[in-house]
């Protein structure tokens, strides 16, 4: 191995494996989604009543990306304990993912 390249820790794996599994349960529900629905339908349900604001991601893929990227930017590498938290979490919203019955996600705010 290169001197250049730095070694992942056990954690930093973790995170990243989640967040690959993630990202394919996303794109799995996303390809279901569009079978299923056409894009202006898939659009108005994912918009709520069409205002067409850019208030959320258009795909579970990109909903997954900007929620991983809002929480690694709230949390500092040293914080071992709320990584590990996150970790749980995010364990516990794949298997939500994972469910047949949830089709699209979306913030909920």
């Amino acid at each position: 191995m290169p001197p250049s390249v730095q070694r992942l820790s056990g954690l930093q794996k973790e995170v990243l494996s989640l967040y690959r599994t993630i990202l394919r349960e996303a794109a799995k529900k996303d390809r279901a989604a569009g079978e299923e629905l056409s894009s202006s339908s898939l659009l108005h349900l994912l918009h709520g009543d069409g205002d067409g604001g850019n208030s959320f991601p258009t795909t579970t893929v990109s909903y997954a990306r900007s929620e991983f990227r809002k929480q690694a930017a709230s949390i500092r590498r040293s914080d071992f304990k709320t990584i590990e938290y996150g970790l749980r979490k995010g364990h516990k919203q794949l298997k939500l993912l994972q469910m047949p019955g949830v089709k699209v996600v979306k913030g909920a705010s």
